[in-house]
């Protein structure tokens, strides 16, 4: 079987077709999956401190693909570490996740194999700040493919949409539903924050110097009061997939590439400024 494997800490993850196929009652056949920063980080061994990887290491999270004894067709992701570093959905046929639900009707394969990860985290934040209409929420990092789900979420619940960027990706944010697009490092006064940039809660204090007294802060990167993470809540993918076909949320795909080219494809990462970057298998 083909997949897409760290094979050591000091070689380069490539292409592999000696792999065993996958056993159990649900086998995927992978059709599209995405690029995230986790694979970066598992790719370049920075995981080696929270969990044991177990070479080779099958890299990737998202998938959306076919179920091979029934037909459906599902989406989902595969968690970075259960316990070790070693699953992963960049491969032809993968066990079903338990992170899964049936593809959103709305959504083709393609854009159903880069939505799980940002989707989902964008979901769970969203949900944490209990929004009930009005209020003004700064989303920090809107650009990327978890901000461009924020916030399709975050106004379709009523919020006002702060997004912070540069002015030639006004159209690009408002097109998703933001209200206000000022400049990056300019000080909008909000009641809430979607933090998907700090590290630590000294630069979210830094990068969002207008929250108002009580506002409540949630990042994707364990800077705030509430932090998130997409393995927290198996039924997540469900409650993304019906979201996603009753607000019509969109996919944001930046650039696409082939299975074979996954090496390049994790190589744009750190380049491409603009939603999901989406491959093909």
């Amino acid at each position: 079987m083909k997949a897409f494997t760290l094979d050591a800490f000091d070689t380069a993850p490539g292409i592999r077709t000696d792999l065993p196929n996958p056993t159990g009652e649900r086998i995927v056949r992978l059709h599209a999956s995405s690029v995230n920063p986790v694979d970066a980080a598992i790719a370049g061994g920075m995981l080696r401190g929270m969990a044991d990887y177990a070479f080779p290491v099958v890299l990737g999270r998202d998938f959306a693909g076919v179920v091979e004894d029934t037909g459906e067709e599902v989406f989902g992701f595969v968690p970075h570490a259960d316990p070790a570093v070693g699953a992963g959905a960049w491969a032809e046929r993968i066990t079903l996740s338990p992170f899964f639900a049936p593809k959103p009707a709305s959504l083709s394969l393609t854009e159903a194999g880069a939505a799980p990860l940002a989707g989902i985290t964008a979901l769970l934040s969203v949900e944490a700040l209990a929004l009930t209409g009005g209020e003004r929420v700064l989303i920090l990092g809107a650009t990327g493919g978890v901000g461009a789900f924020a916030v399709q979420l975050a106004a379709r619940a009523g919020a006002t949409v702060i997004a912070p960027a540069n002015a030639d990706d006004r159209d690009y944010l408002e097109a998703l539903g933001a209200s206000e697009v000022p400049e990056r490092g300019s000080a909008p006064q909000a009641d809430a924050l979607i933090d998907l940039i700090s590290y630590s809660p000294e630069q979210l204090a830094a990068n969002a110097p207008g929250l108002r007294d009580g506002a409540k802060t949630v990042s994707a990167l364990g800077a705030a009061e509430i932090n998130v993470m997409a393995v927290s809540d198996p039924e997540a993918p469900a409650r993304l997939a019906r979201a996603i076909d009753e607000h019509g949320l969109q996919v944001p795909l930046a650039r696409s590439f082939a299975f074979d080219e996954l090496g390049e494809a994790l190589g744009a990462l750190g380049t491409h400024k603009r939603g999901k970057i989406s491959v093909v298998a």
